[in-house]
């Protein structure tokens, strides 16, 4: 079943409508062809939930309620709010609800636990990210990736290529390996500055994120990303001298002896190490500490 659409605003001139918001990193996407194309690649199924992160003036939002779905769509402008509400009234869409807040201090945890004790189905989640706040949210749905099942995000292009960066590049570091542990990460296409109203100085980025179901979470998860913090924290230092803080506040050991006994030369860097290095480097640590709890 296709749900009603309606036809009173197009894609770009509802981008024209608004002047976008410098302080939020505002930038409405204007072409509707690259606006369903990204849709297109969610793939969303009858009944599930989406959560449309920073909805602006629905270019996205336009062709989401097309498909048989439930949209919740989280807006910090009340501008944004009232045009979307115009565009996309309750008595045509009573499948969609928009609320206005800032997806940063929203309950996303809480949501998706409502979402997958009511419906049997995971939250999926779409968005066209600020850039002033991609990076904070996505460690929010790194957070909650448990309770996720997959994401389709618009980025700035060097902050995609952070997320899916070989181990020796300067891309690589603490985003990459939080997003390892819980999600598969893909680069889908480019989208350039054009396609914005106003055009953006860079590049943007569309992204796939399908979460693992047995991502990292909670302690786990935070622990890991401090042990990143500090192991990349000093990027230039030799991995003994990066962690030795850490370790000696964690073990009241010296890191040469944990990276000695996990055979990793200490005088490596940690954009070094691939992945699994890391994390067994990180596993190591954490059976370390519990057993000197024990």
């Amino acid at each position: 079943m296709l749900w009603r659409m309606s036809t009173s605003c197009s894609t770009e001139s509802s981008a024209n409508k608004l002047t976008p918001r410098k302080r939020w990193g505002q930038h409405f996407l204007r072409d509707e062809r690259l606006a369903r194309r990204i849709v297109e690649l969610l793939a969303c199924q009858p009944g599930e939930t989406v959560l449309e992160v920073g909805p602006g003036t629905g270019a996205l939002t336009e062709h989401l309620l097309r498909l048989p779905i439930r949209l919740v769509a989280v807006e910090l402008d009340e501008r944004c709010l009232a045009l979307l509400r115009e565009r996309f009234p309750e008595s045509a869409f009573p499948q969609a609800r928009f609320v206005h807040g800032d997806i940063l201090e929203y309950d996303l945890a809480g949501y998706a636990q409502q979402v997958l004790e009511q419906t049997g189905k995971k939250l999926v989640v779409i968005g066209n990210l600020p850039y002033n706040i991609s990076s904070p949210l996505l460690f929010r749905l790194f957070d909650t990736a448990r309770l996720l099942s997959r994401a389709v995000l618009m980025v700035q292009r060097e902050l995609a290529q952070r997320l899916v960066a070989p181990p020796g590049t300067k891309e690589y570091g603490i985003l990459r390996l939080a997003c390892w542990v819980v999600a598969e990460a893909r680069l889908c296409f480019h989208v350039p500055a054009w396609a914005f109203q106003p055009a953006p100085e860079v590049t943007s980025t569309v992204v796939s994120l399908r979460f693992r179901p047995d991502a990292w979470s909670g302690d786990t998860f935070q622990r890991f990303r401090r042990f990143l913090q500090a192991a990349f924290g000093k990027r230039r230092k030799q991995l003994h001298n990066a962690l030795e803080d850490y370790v000696a506040s964690l073990l009241h050991r010296s890191a040469g002896e944990v990276l000695q006994k996990a055979g990793i030369a200490p005088e490596r860097r940690a954009e070094e190490l691939s992945p699994e290095e890391l994390i067994g480097l990180y596993r190591l640590l954490e059976a370390e500490r519990l057993d000197g709890c024990a």
